[in-house]
């Protein structure tokens, strides 16, 4: 339940309505609050040096100056945010609109522009010219004048925050914050600093006859994995004295009557237990980070594979994502990662998942960009330089085995891609150090 409730929050906040629709309900609050503040002031205070004191017609003009020039206004910031958009999206990547999108000042600011419009045509419709000047709502007129100064200030921050968020190193800056919190938000600290103990695997703790007895269940649900409800599953599975075989994790894409779980003993699988096991997995259109730490790993490598592109040709960009792969990579390494077995109070098996791997995570960080960098030694040396940093944070040997693998693909990456014998040289340099590293860890 809180895997989802955190899924609904994340679409939430990442959408671009929810907060102006909010403020949008706060104007009409505000609206009513002004008018019977102005319905309860006495003829003295209404005449108050900082209030409105013209008649209706002077209030009418000035609110309809106010809206008119709001709507504009509003018009050229969406306008003008296309075109940043747009432009951002072609140089790193469309899946970083996501996070402009969910950045709370931006929503913040076109909620404002959204609330003053439909504050003003609320105290309009209370205006005409046959008003008594007594009746004029001068606080609510007053206030409306007041929205329109804070519009302007409003503009002048959003386009300071829109020109720095299509700089490549803030948008950097966004994706890392993303992942960091998703690996507070997931991963322990292992052990409160303690060497990290290596986890039994799914095969030395399944039944030895499982895959003779268990059933196949086909999912009937398509689309990306967005949580796996663990104890809920755990509950389930010792309720029908069952163990579940997940072949899939969180930022997979399942099929429709797919073969994707086993439920062991077979004779147990059945409707009413497909269907809870179902439910106790969040499938939709689009993949999220609340379960899938390699959601922001992928948006980090993306800006540094289209950095790296032909097009743009921008490998400064491309190190400044490495770097921050790098230092996501050791906060990795000092956390512990999901088991893939989960037991019930009694301690007995029930739930054997697919979860990500240290392998894992280096795989999608490196694979992709050491292929789009092979002929960049500038990006090959950096690389390899990360993983030389890294090896102070090995905590498990398989940790080691990893960063030993990459560190020898990415020096012959980079020694069939350099044209140059000192760049060879070069980065012979950063993979000699990068195995001494490694070896004294």
């Amino acid at each position: 339940m809180l895997s989802r409730l955190y899924n609904l929050w994340t679409s939430l906040r990442t959408g671009f309505w929810f907060v102006p629709t909010l403020m949008a309900v706060g104007a009409f609050g505000l609206a009513f609050f002004a008018l019977n503040l102005d319905a309860a002031l006495s003829e003295e205070q209404a005449r108050q040096f900082w209030l409105h004191s013209g008649g209706p017609e002077d209030a009418r003009t000035l609110l309809s100056t106010v809206f008119s020039s709001m709507v504009t206004m509003a018009t050229l910031v969406i306008s003008i945010t296309m075109v940043v958009l747009t432009l951002a999206a072609s140089q790193l990547g469309p899946r970083l609109v996501r996070n402009f999108m969910g950045d709370l000042r931006t929503q913040l600011v076109f909620g404002i522009f959204l609330m003053t419009i439909i504050y003003c045509l609320l105290v309009l419709r209370t205006l005409n010219s046959e008003l008594d000047i007594s009746a004029v709502p001068h606080v609510a007129v007053t206030l409306g004048t007041a929205l329109a100064l804070i519009n302007l200030f409003a503009l002048l921050f959003f386009i300071h925050i829109l020109a720095r968020s299509i700089i490549s190193d803030t948008a950097i800056r966004r994706v890392d914050t993303d992942l960091r919190n998703a690996i507070s938000r997931l991963l322990p600290v292992a052990n409160d600093g303690q060497p990290l103990v290596e986890r039994p695997t799914a095969d030395e703790v399944l039944p030895a006859d499982f895959n003779e007895r268990a059933a196949s269940l086909w999912l009937s649900g398509e689309g990306y994995v967005q949580a796996i409800e663990y104890e809920r599953l755990v509950e389930i599975a010792g309720r029908h004295k069952a163990v579940v075989r997940l072949n899939f994790r969180a930022g997979h894409f399942v099929m429709r009557a797919s073969h994707k779980a086993d439920i062991y003993p077979g004779s147990l699988l059945g409707p009413d237990l497909a269907a809870e096991i179902e439910g106790a997995i969040l499938v939709g259109v689009e993949r999220t980070p609340v379960q899938d730490l390699e959601f922001s790993i992928r948006h980090l490598v993306e800006i540094a594979v289209r950095a790296l592109s032909s097009g743009i040709n921008d490998p400064f960009t491309a190190i400044a994502a490495i770097d921050r792969l790098g230092a996501a990579l050791g906060e990795l390494m000092r956390r512990d990662l999901h088991p893939e077995v989960f037991c019930d109070a009694t301690g007995v098996v029930r739930v054997v998942g697919r979860t990500s791997s240290f392998r894992g995570f280096v795989d999608v960080a490196f694979h992709q960009v050491r292929q789009a960098g092979a002929t960049h030694p500038a990006v090959i040396i950096q690389m390899l330089n990360i993983i030389s940093g890294l090896a102070v944070n090995v905590r498990l040997s398989s940790q080691r085995v990893a960063l030993v693998e990459h560190a020898d693909i990415i020096a012959e990456a980079g020694r069939r891609g350099a044209s140059e014998a000192s760049d060879i040289a070069d980065i012979e340099h950063s993979y000699q150090a990068a195995q001494m590293a490694l070896r004294n860890c």
